[in-house]
């Protein structure tokens, strides 16, 4: 069972929604929408700014993806030192 967290790519405030959207796959600006009209028609604000602080609570945010993170430093990296030896022949 895939597990839902917060996005770290889709926020606006802190992901919860952007990363329930990429759970279901659905347009997160859709899921927000209906979140803001469904909170306002059923006359429960309150309750969606608490069911929305409960959820932050439990649901956690995205793990970071090391891999890519390195790899794109790492060839930054020796890129740079090939230029550096190329400059001190």
């Amino acid at each position: 069972m895939k597990k839902i967290y917060r996005s770290r790519d889709d926020r606006i405030l802190t992901g919860l929604i952007g990363g329930i959207a990429e759970h279901f796959n659905i347009n997160s600006q859709i899921l927000r929408i209906a979140f803001v009209i469904l909170c306002i028609v059923f006359g429960h604000i309150i309750g969606g700014i608490l069911l929305y602080a409960i959820c932050l609570l439990f649901i956690q945010s995205a793990p970071i993806n090391h891999d890519f993170y390195n790899s794109d430093t790492t060839s930054t990296r020796k890129n740079l030192k090939n230029v550096d030896e190329f400059e001190h022949k």
